[in-house]
């Protein structure tokens, strides 16, 4: 068995289904600024990319992007990444294996278009063939040196997710009228700004731009195991514990405010 092979079968163990490879290329892929750069390994040569799909077959009304409706994937699927970076270090114990995931130096979508896993699509989301858009990125830099994957095909550029957005900041992706973004933003709102919210339907998050993508219809709806809830609605009952939610980190004030927009 090759070392990529033995790879992919610790993940699937893992229930890691979607693993690619490419290179550590920091001229192709510029690293981003990032506290974490720090803990890059010296002679990295390759990085692991890994999908987390989150997505679950449930019609039940929610006011939260999907991604906000299953336990922050900061701590659930960083526990998992940390596993499988720490099952890699004892089958190969001469390399150095190290994951990042959200808060990293590298550039996930782009790493895991050049590791084979999906197109990056005109909202900037990597959209796998596998699972669509509705999947986390964990990256595994090494000092192994690994084949690269072959790349996938290229978004349709349809426009569907542009002619979908509520905040009108596609295709140019300004952050500024991004409905998502506005839900996180503390103080008080524009006018402008409420209408937006209210346009999108969400609380917190907006998944307007991935419902509306045809990439994404009939993919595979298998969240990861170590998403172990579903928990689609925020209310002021849910102000009274924030643990483990995605949203938790930005407080009650902003939570608070949303909830009274609608």
């Amino acid at each position: 068995m090759s070392a990529l092979d033995s790879i992919r079968t610790l993940a699937a163990e893992l229930s890691l289904f979607e693993t690619g490879v490419c290179a550590f290329d920091t001229e192709k892929r510029p690293l981003l600024s990032c506290r974490a750069a720090s803990r890059l390994p010296d002679g990295a040569r390759s990085v692991i990319v890994v999908l987390f799909p989150y997505a679950f077959a449930d019609d039940r009304p929610r006011n939260l992007s999907r991604y906000a409706c299953v336990p922050d994937y900061h701590t659930a699927a960083g526990a998992v990444l940390k596993g499988f970076a720490q099952s890699l270090c004892e089958r190969f114990e001469n390399e150095r294996f190290e994951p990042f995931m959200d808060n990293s130096p590298l550039p996930e979508v782009a790493c895991a278009t050049a590791a084979g896993l999906g197109v990056r699509g005109d909202h900037g989301l990597l959209i796998s063939d596998r699972y669509g858009s509705f999947v986390f990125i964990g990256c595994i830099v090494t000092t192994m040196s690994l084949p690269a994957s072959e790349q996938a095909r290229e978004c349709l550029h349809c426009g569907a997710c542009a002619e979908a957005c509520a905040g009108g900041c596609l295709p140019s992706a300004q952050r500024d009228t991004c409905v998502s973004a506005l839900t996180q933003k503390k103080g008080e709102l524009t006018n402008a700004q409420t209408e937006a919210i209210r346009a999108g339907g969400l609380l917190w998050g907006c998944d307007a731009c991935q419902e509306a993508c045809p990439m994404n219809r009939g993919k595979e709806i298998a969240p990861h195991p170590c998403f172990t809830w579903y928990d689609p609605w925020l209310s002021q009952t849910s102000l009274d514990d924030l643990t483990d939610k995605a949203y938790g980190w930005r407080g009650k004030a902003v939570l608070r405010r949303n909830i009274e927009l609608f």
